[in-house]
């Protein structure tokens, strides 16, 4: 029987137009792109396990007392076992220079983890044109899935193994990943078992995980697009971007776009004319 592996995807960057980091409306991100990580999935129960127990090592003396608190303050209980301390909230600029060697730690734990499980890193994203005519969010979230089963039917078709993924819910995304079906079957992808499944992440200790990994892409892919504009980012690639690149596959995010000159580089071509 062909092994069979899971994958588990979340959005990073915005899925929106972009014009730059200072438009009043357009600003959020120069990129889109899913990402997250592969299990075995006679693996995914140990793992769930082990993030779970992670977090309470991570969260336990502040996070979670709080969370609590504020449930119990609200005549509602509180439910550790879907208690989520987002990616964004986790990986700041402000954590990494605060916390470098907890949060590199723990972050070096997870993917060890997966790899040594027999997993892999994965993500796909693509830098968005700037301006907002003839941008289609439909079209660019589409545009990353196809690519993203295309990828995976390539990898896992050379193993002779199959696969499932495993998706944040997102309703406004239903239609979207419906159009997935048709990439499996009129494009005979034939090792993706099943259309996406859509689940809520406060279920999926995975989906959790997946999205921490998302805040890491998101930071990087940002300064790899304009390093210029968040600086600080430069940190997460520092820190995380040897990692991330050895225990990832078939993982890049696509940039077709002119490259604005850097600060630095041209700094340096007005100091050799100048001389």
């Amino acid at each position: 029987m062909p092994q069979l592996y899971i994958v588990y995807l979340d959005e990073f960057g915005h899925v929106g137009p972009y014009i730059s980091n200072d438009d009043p409306h357009h600003n959020t991100h120069p990129v889109f792109g899913l990402g997250g990580f592969v299990l075995p999935a006679e693996k995914v129960r140990s793992f769930s396990s082990f993030f779970f127990k992670l977090k309470q090592y991570l969260f336990g003396s502040y996070d979670i007392p709080e969370a609590r608190k504020k449930s119990e303050e609200n005549g509602k209980n509180f439910q550790l076992s879907t208690w989520e301390k987002k990616g964004s909230k986790q990986y700041s600029v402000t954590n990494l220079r605060n916390y470098k060697k907890e949060l590199t730690s723990s972050t070096n734990r997870i993917i060890n983890r997966i790899t040594k499980d027999g997993g892999f890193l994965f993500y796909v994203g693509e830098a968005k044109k700037t301006g907002v005519e003839n941008h289609d969010p439909q079209r660019v979230y589409t545009s990353s899935l196809k690519e993203i089963i295309k990828r995976l039917d390539d990898e896992f078709k050379a193993q002779d193994a199959q696969f499932l993924i495993f998706m944040d819910d997102h309703e406004t995304r239903t239609h979207i990943v419906k159009n997935a079906i048709y990439e499996m079957h009129q494009q005979q992808k034939f090792q993706l078992v099943e259309a996406p499944v859509q689940v809520d992440s406060q279920l999926y200790q995975t989906i959790q995980c997946a999205d921490w990994f998302c805040s890491i892409y998101g930071k990087i892919s940002y300064f790899d697009v304009e390093p210029d504009i968040k600086p600080d980012y430069e940190l997460f690639k520092r820190y995380f971007g040897d990692r991330i690149a050895n225990a990832q596959k078939r993982s890049n995010v696509r940039n077709s776009l002119p490259r604005k000159a850097s600060k630095s580089s041209l700094d340096k071509l007005s100091e050799k004319f100048n001389n």
